[in-house]
C-alpha cells in the first residue's frame, strides 16, 4: 500500500458493544486512502477480537496493543504509529457519517487550517438526538480563535465547549512543534492538545456539517471531577506559552476558573465528610467557588425533591415500556434523516 493521506486514530478499552459499528463506519468512508489504527488498551472483553476481525477483512485496519498507562499514553501510541499526512480522531464508541473524512479534508484544503473539526450529533438510547453546536453562528464555516476556544472550555459555563469536537490534525505541524497528549492528565487531554497547538500557531477551522455522531452511554457520562483532576489541569498550564496579550488574558481567565472549581470541589469534599466548617476558607475568599457550591447545593436539593415526587407518582411498568418504545422510534427516525 502507498502511504495513506489520513490516519484514523481509535483507542479502545472494553468497547465490545460499540467498536464494531465504529470501525465499520470508518471503513465505509467515501475517501478511501486512509489507515485505521486501533489501539486496544488491555481490554477484558472482545474488543481486540472484533477489531482483529476487521483487520482480517481490510488491510487498512491495524490493531495494536496499548501501553496500559492511561488514555493520553494510548492516544500518543496511536499518534506515533500514524503514517498519514493528517490524523483524524474517532472514539471507539462513536460513529461517523460516510463523508466525514471527505468533508474534513475539503475544509482543510479550503482553509489551510492545521486543526479542523465538524459539528457533532449527540445521541443516546431513549433520548432525542441533537446537534452539539446549535445556533446561527454554527451554520457557517468559521475560524475559532484562542480566546473563544478557551472561553468555551470554562467549567460551569453554558455554551459550546469546542474541546469535545473530534479534530483532524496536520501531523507535520504536531511533530514539528513536538506536540503530544499530556500523559499527566486524566481528563481534558483533547482540549489541552488543541489549545497547545493553537498557542504554537495552529489555526482552528470549524465546519458546520454534523458528520460525527457522539454516543452517550453509562460509561461515557459517569465521570465526575475530582480534586486531583483539577490539580492536573492547573499543573498543565505551567507549560503554556501565551505569545500574545489576548492569549495571556484568556489563559488567566482559565486559571481563575480552574482555581475556583478546585476550591469548590474541596468545599464539597469537606461537606460530604461531615466537616462543613472546613469548607468556609475555600468559599469565603472566592466568590466564583461560592457561586458554584451554592448552585450545586440547589441542584442536589431539586433532584431529591423530584425523586420524592416521582416515587409518589409511580406509573405502571406497561406505561414505562410504551414510553421507552416511542422514544426509541423517535431517535431512530432522527438518526435516519441525519445519515441520509
Amino acid at each position: 500500500m502507498s502511504a495513506p493521506v489520513v490516519s484514523v486514530l481509535m483507542v479502545a478499552r472494553n468497547a465490545a458493544p460499540f467498536i464494531d459499528a465504529a470501525i465499520g463506519s470508518v471503513r465505509e468512508q467515501t475517501f478511501s486512502n486512509l489507515e485505521i489504527i486501533v489501539v486496544d488498551d488491555a481490554s477484558c472483553d472482545d474488543t481486540a477480537k472484533i477489531a482483529s476481525n476487521h483487520a482480517a477483512k481490510d488491510q487498512r485496519v491495524r490493531v495494536m496493543e496499548g501501553p496500559s498507562a492511561g488514555l493520553s499514553a494510548v492516544r500518543n501510541a496511536s499518534l506515533d504509529a500514524a503514517q498519514g499526512r493528517f490524523a483524524a480522531v474517532v472514539d471507539s464508541d462513536d460513529i461517523v457519517h460516510p463523508r466525514h473524512v471527505e468533508w474534513l479534508l475539503d475544509g482543510q484544503k479550503t482553509s489551510g487550517a492545521q486543526v479542523c473539526a465538524t459539528n457533532m450529533i449527540v445521541f443516546q438510547d431513549g433520548a432525542p438526538a441533537a446537534a452539539f453546536a446549535q445556533g446561527l453562528e454554527w451554520r457557517q464555516p468559521r475560524r475559532i480563535d484562542v480566546g473563544e476556544f478557551i472561553d468555551g472550555g470554562m467549567i460551569g459555563r453554558e455554551g459550546v465547549s469546542l474541546g469535545y469536537l473530534k479534530p483532524l490534525f496536520d501531523l507535520a505541524f504536531l511533530r514539528r512543534h513536538r506536540l503530544r497528549y499530556d500523559q499527566s492528565l486524566r481528563i481534558g487531554e483533547d482540549f489541552d492538545l488543541v489549545l497547545r497547538a493553537m498557542l504554537a500557531g495552529a489555526q482552528f477551522q470549524f465546519l458546520p456539517p454534523a458528520t460525527y455522531y457522539y454516543r452517550k452511554h453509562a460509561a461515557s457520562i459517569s465521570h465526575r471531577l475530582a480534586v486531583h483532576d483539577l490539580e492536573g489541569l492547573l499543573g498543565a498550564m505551567a507549560g503554556y506559552n501565551p505569545g500574545e496579550r489576548v492569549c495571556a488574558t484568556a489563559l488567566q481567565a482559565r486559571r481563575t476558573n480552574l482555581e475556583a472549581t478546585l476550591q469548590h470541589l474541596r468545599a464539597i469534599e469537606a461537606i460530604k465528610a461531615g466537616r462543613p466548617w472546613r469548607a468556609l476558607p475555600s468559599l469565603i475568599n472566592n466568590s466564583m467557588a461560592r457561586a458554584m457550591t451554592f448552585a450545586a447545593g440547589k441542584e442536589a436539593v431539586g433532584k431529591r425533591i423530584a425523586a420524592k415526587h416521582a416515587f409518589r407518582r409511580r406509573i405502571s411498568p406497561v406505561d414505562n415500556a410504551y414510553g421507552a418504545i416511542e422514544q426509541l422510534h423517535g431517535l431512530t427516525s432522527v438518526l435516519g434523516r441525519i445519515v441520509s
